[in-house]
């Protein structure tokens, strides 16, 4: 935005000014060579005593040699400015330029600099405001080269082609040097003296626009154009109107003096002038933000690229180490074979020694036997060897496959969030502009102080000012979702010594230090241990509670107006969490100040049933979704800006969504009221269709229902089946919804819900227990 060569230093904006600072300024501003930041301050200085009205800031500092001539350039042809249009952002193109871009018949435009869509007005572009305040510069600007060009032209008095001395813009036209003071001095043009600009000083150095903007004269009324306008119809939008007017179409209506309504109209976009710089930082802020996202998503690529391959090398030398060992166990067992066949034979032989003599056949026949029945257990033993070996090169292959794979998904993923990182940077530049554009149009304005233009002008910018500030007000994107990288961990490995599994006792039983009368329906937990529980009160008031990973409470917040509804919960990035806040409303609760967005599903979504109850709020942070779950087949998408992504359709089979589970494009859904079943459903097909029914356990002949589901981080999925008072953990294979292991939790907890975290002593599943409050622990071994 601001070049410095040398220590001539160019201030952006309007003005294209030069200043010359002393090296102890630039000390001053944090280094001799930090001249960005000291012009940047200027700056906002400047536009400071701009938005608190200094008048020496808006006459004497804004001469119009000094205007940046890209200011006055459409950047379009990248010419000057011909009957310049101006968009709701402000940003200004020629006329003609805008009809070659906009089709005919199109009912939007898009603005070529900061992207925004605006809806064109009834007459097309045509109906797009003129930006009288830059027309009127460059007019002057014109007229000051058609005079160095040309100096004779024909005198409007006179007649006669000479050299023109003034210019009267009442008249329209030129002068030369004896009607110019005829025209000056003759009390006949009395009310044309303050529009008579003198050609002499046309480069004056201290020529401002604010000058300018006094030699022009009022419009002329549209409707009687034979007349100046007098006053300003603010019913009409500020329309500049005649006397006979307010006796005719614009009787009745609000009307103002100019000079009163311009002065309020100035003081109104000071402040919010005043009020948007206090957003510019946050402006700019963002864009340093999201350069730093996409360098981390570089290196984040980078380790975790590293990482599979070291695990991969980790997971090769296990192997070959078990293989080492395979064989070691196979010569082992030969040699011990060899020495107890040895024994036996040395003892046969003693046995049979005597006998010898007499049947020497019968001891050979023995001793054959003795030879195949070892080589028949050693033959035994290489194919049991070869199998082991088999099966753990074979899982060498199917790792490297699968870390391939994950290799592969890291790329997408680069691919994915380099490109939303792409818009974010687009979008965030061109609120900048936007920014520049809307602070350089506010200097412009407010040094010209013409009136008439303000009168019809500044209305405008104050739009655009709102709107910019409530776009910058906006949360800012989660830019960690978009620089981390979402991978699964590797499957465990092949191993001869059997499989992973879950703890056979609850490892733990903890106290929650919440709030007595609390019942609890769910918990989450993030990768650095906090975990966020929700569920209802005492008076029936769904609640939120933030614990550290030293179990300290943190935070407690109560959801107004949810009576009699609980609330469920998912963390889709470090820090935001998706809530179920009530009957039929979804929001994100940010655990860093408690703070929290909230929608209803149907204000948001067409054809949505006003009584659309929901139950479940899984997350894929991958995709930045938050997947809806309700009492319907419907499941609702929303995005983290709380934005309906799609609408699925769940297959008939399915009634309800009352729990859902996420991994990789499955969806793992328990129907406990409608089906009393749960299902793998799959969503990689336009529509969604069921993988295959998981199966119901048979643990103690009791009647199971599905209460909540979770997977690993390896994909193996934990159900927990609820019977009565009884609660039954089922580990399920990854690809077949077959139960693998069983855990039923002792009849003392009600446990609710399940779900699996990362610690630093392993991934752990926790449960918490209805209305006793505490949280039981068993570890994946």
């Amino acid at each position: 935005m601001v070049s410095c060569p040398e220590e001539r230093l160019r201030v952006p904006g309007v003005w294209n000014k030069e200043v010359r600072t002393s090296e102890d300024e630039m000390e001053e501003a944090g280094g001799g060579g930090n001249a960005k930041g000291w012009v940047e301050e200027r700056w906002r200085e400047g536009m400071r005593d701009i938005a608190s009205g200094d008048s020496n800031i808006m006459a004497s500092a804004s001469p119009l040699k000094d205007i940046d001539e890209q200011y006055l350039q459409c950047c379009i042809c990248m010419e000057q400015l011909k009957e310049p249009k101006i968009l709701p952002c402000l940003h200004r193109y020629c006329q003609e330029c805008l009809k070659k871009i906009v089709k005919k018949g199109a009912k939007k435009i898009e603005c070529v600099t900061c992207r925004e869509v605006h809806t064109l007005p009834k007459g097309g572009i045509n109906g797009l405001k003129t930006d009288f305040n830059t027309k009127n510069i460059i007019e002057f600007i014109q007229l000051q080269d058609s005079v160095k060009v040309d100096p004779l032209r024909t005198c409007i008095h006179c007649n006669k082609k000479q050299e023109a001395s003034a210019f009267c813009f009442r008249c329209n036209d030129f002068l030369c040097k004896t009607c110019h003071a005829f025209h000056a001095s003759s009390p006949m043009f009395q009310d044309h003296h303050p529009h008579i600009f003198s050609l002499s000083e046309a480069e004056a150095a201290n020529l401002t626009i604010q000058k300018l903007s006094s030699l022009k004269v009022a419009p002329r009324c549209q409707t009687h154009p034979e007349k100046l306008s007098e006053l300003c119809c603010t019913t009409c939008g500020n329309l500049p109107i005649c006397i006979p007017c307010t006796f005719g179409e614009h009787r009745g209506h609000n009307l103002e003096e100019v000079k009163s309504l311009a002065k309020i109209q100035r003081e109104m976009l000071r402040g919010k002038i005043a009020d948007l710089l206090q957003y510019k930082e946050k402006a700019y802020s963002m864009r340093e933000g999201i350069k730093k996202a996409k360098d981390k998503l570089e290196l984040n690529v980078d380790q975790e690229s590293q990482k599979l391959q070291k695990q991969l090398d980790r997971e090769g030398e296990r192997i070959k180490r078990e293989i080492q060992d395979a064989e070691k166990e196979l010569n082992t067992k030969r040699a011990d074979l060899e020495e107890r066949m040895k024994e036996e034979t040395s003892a046969r032989k003693k046995e049979l020694e005597k006998e010898m003599r007499e049947s020497r056949e019968s001891y050979e026949q023995a001793c054959r036997e003795e030879r195949q029945e070892a080589d028949s257990n050693l033959r035994e033993l290489k194919k049991e060897n070869t199998k082991v070996r088999e099966k753990l090169e074979g899982g060498l292959r199917v790792m490297n496959n699968e870390i391939q794979e994950m290799l592969a998904s890291i790329r997408t993923q680069k691919d994915e969030n380099a490109k939303k990182i792409k818009e974010l940077s687009d979008h965030f530049d061109g609120i900048v502009k936007r920014f520049e554009n809307v602070t350089a149009t506010a200097d412009c304005i407010l040094a010209a102080q013409n009136d008439w233009t303000d009168v019809q002008c500044i209305p405008d910018v104050c739009r655009a000012v709102d709107l910019l500030r409530e776009e910058v007000k906006r949360d800012s994107p989660g830019l960690d979702n978009l620089s981390g990288m979402k991978i699964r961990e590797l499957s465990a490995g092949v191993s001869v010594r059997g499989k992973v599994g879950i703890s056979e006792d609850v490892e733990s039983i903890a106290d929650l230090h919440i709030e007595e009368g609390m019942y609890i329906d769910d918990i989450t937990g993030n990768e650095d241990g906090t975990m966020v529980i929700t569920g209802f009160t005492s008076a029936l008031q769904a609640s939120i509670f933030v614990i550290t990973k030293a179990g300290v409470l943190q935070q407690q917040d109560i959801f107004p107006d949810t009576r009699g509804y609980s609330a469920r919960c998912s963390f889709l990035s470090q820090y935001l969490v998706a809530v179920i806040y009530g009957f039929n409303q979804v929001g994100i609760h940010d655990i860093r100040d408690q703070s929290r967005r909230f929608i209803r599903l149907s204000d948001v979504i067409m054809n949505c049933p006003t009584n659309q109850q929901v139950y479940s709020v899984p997350t894929d942070p991958v995709n930045d979704h938050i997947i809806v779950g309700c009492r319907s087949r419907d499941v609702y998408v929303f995005n983290s800006k709380l934005e309906h992504v799609k609408t699925m359709k769940l297959p008939d089979v399915i009634k309800r969504a009352d729990a859902i589970a996420m991994y990789e494009d499955n969806m793992f859904v328990c129907d406990v009221s409608g089906t009393g079943r749960a299902f793998a459903v799959t969503m990689k097909q336009p529509a969604s269709e069921v993988k295959y029914e998981f199966t119901k356990p048979a643990h103690g002949g009791a009647d199971w229902y599905p209460h909540s589901v979770c997977t690993d981080q390896n994909g193996y999925i934990y159900m927990l089946w609820r019977e009565g008072g009884r609660s039954l953990i089922v580990q399920y294979t990854k690809d077949g919804g077959q139960i693998e292991l069983e855990r039923e939790v002792d009849r003392t907890h009600d446990v609710t819900a399940i779900t699996a975290v990362q610690t630093k002593q392993g991934e752990k599943l926790l449960l918490p227990t209805w209305g006793t409050r505490k949280l039981l622990t068993y570890g994946l071994t």
